[in-house]
């Protein structure tokens, strides 16, 4: 009999082990619809603007607006797959001046943290490029679809950061230091999983 008053211990404990036992939930899993979504950038040669893009990547997203701390953005970047629509140009930034694909083919982004702010949700990520990595903010745009999400995000990049362009390439007169880097993901839902203890 339970005292007027008094919680069931017994209720008290079955309680606390059904919480114990419901797992986790992880922010919902999307990945990339590769016809769907762009990878493009935006550079200045010789004081001319040109632009580029990122033709294979791919896009490992766990994301809720209501559990950033679950939350996290991944994407691997095939640098071969880079197309400036000049063969000359393409061909440059194959080089050990540049990007060096023979030696890294493969840039990689991975969020440490994802933060709101008054003007949107914001990545805080390692991004690796020729093997330097650095902090970079990432803001970026979160709109729910019908089965997914679409993501999109604009950030400027210093390519000497990342090592590239060397000797006379270093001269910004030659070429521009500043990169913008523009995003653009559709998003296609999969199942949730629990996380990890």
């Amino acid at each position: 009999m339970t005292l007027p008053g008094r919680p069931s211990i017994l209720l008290t404990v079955l309680g606390s082990c059904a919480l114990a036992a419901a797992p986790a939930v992880a922010a919902p899993l999307f990945t990339a619809v590769p016809a769907q979504s762009s990878l493009g950038f935006v550079g200045t040669q010789q004081g001319e603007k040109f632009t580029g893009a990122i033709r294979d990547f791919d896009a490992r997203i766990e994301y809720a607006p209501d559990d950033l701390a679950t939350s996290k953005l991944e994407v691997a970047i095939r640098l071969k797959s880079m197309d400036t629509k000049s063969p000359d140009r393409d061909q440059a930034l194959a080089t050990a001046d540049w990007f060096d694909f023979a030696r890294f083919p493969t840039a990689t982004f991975r969020t440490i943290a994802i933060r709101a702010t008054p003007g949107g949700p914001v990545g805080d990520a390692d991004l690796t490029i020729k093997g330097h990595t650095k902090r970079v903010a990432f803001p970026f745009a979160w709109k729910a679809a019908a089965g997914g999400a679409t993501l999109d995000a604009r950030l400027t990049l210093d390519r000497l950061d990342f090592g590239l362009g060397a000797g006379d390439w270093a001269d910004e007169s030659m070429v521009g230091r500043k990169v913008d880097v523009v995003v653009h993901l559709t998003l296609a839902a999969t199942p949730a999983k629990p996380a990890k203890p």
